[in-house]
């Protein structure tokens, strides 16, 4: 029986997936969850849901606050993958009880002093975070998750940016629902996506367990890219 390219790929992420050390959005435990919480509820089938459930106990006993606040490594990414897990109801939880040491630690670093405005190391992905958990949060619960200094800041931080800085257009729309938000606080303008998260990414049949496994140039982006799209 010849396996198609799909399942060679499914087979290397089942392998392969317990030893992968990184935990982040983009190339670790984080991403993979997304993708098995997804392709369970394709399924059903009991080994993918498991699958999600073994990564999410290691990812909670390896997260600690000594983690980068970044998007795509870090802390912030991990916490927009808990919310989004949350608001699909691909599990059940109270994203402001989850995610409470990680809104700690990010409302330590000062947004007014990034410099870096990328989604994937700087500001944007801050931005990105915030604005999914604010609108998880605000839908079970009154209080929000982030205290007004830190909010405040954050507003000056993206009303601020010099005239003459490139910024990506995905950044200036995200500042954009920010301010949006901080003005009007009834009003979260923020839709969930993966596919930005996933590039383009080509995988052959040769060699597949040379390919990393993350969602960003990954196998199980690869895989889950085409399942969102179809």
């Amino acid at each position: 029986m010849e396996f198609s390219l799909d399942q060679k790929i499914i087979h290397q992420l089942l392998l392969r997936s317990n030893v992968e050390w990184n935990i982040g959005l983009y190339h670790g435990k984080m991403g993979l969850i997304l993708f098995f919480a997804h392709y369970f509820e394709l399924t059903k089938h009991p080994v993918y849901r498991n699958t999600a459930d073994e990564l999410m106990e290691e990812l909670m006993e390896e997260i600690h606050t000594e983690l980068p606040v970044d998007f795509s490594s870090g802390l912030s990414g991990i916490g927009w993958g808990m919310e989004y897990l949350i608001q699909k109801g691909l599990v059940e939880g109270d994203s402001l009880e989850v995610c409470e040491e990680i809104d700690k630690k990010i409302m330590e670093k000062d947004p007014k002093r990034m410099t870096d405005f990328s989604i994937e190391k700087g500001l944007g992905g801050i931005i990105h975070y915030v604005l999914f958990h604010i609108k998880g949060v605000h839908s079970q619960h009154s209080e929000l998750p982030f205290d007004e200094t830190y909010l405040r800041d954050l507003y000056q931080a993206v009303s601020n940016i010099p005239r003459d800085c490139i910024l990506s257009d995905e950044f200036r729309s995200l500042s954009v629902k920010y301010s949006g938000f901080y003005n009007d606080r009834t009003k979260i303008d923020y839709l969930p996506q993966l596919l930005p998260i996933i590039d383009d990414f080509e995988v052959s049949a040769e060699n597949l367990n040379n390919f990393p496994l993350g969602l960003n140039k990954g196998l199980s982006g690869f895989l889950l890219k085409n399942l969102i799209k179809n």
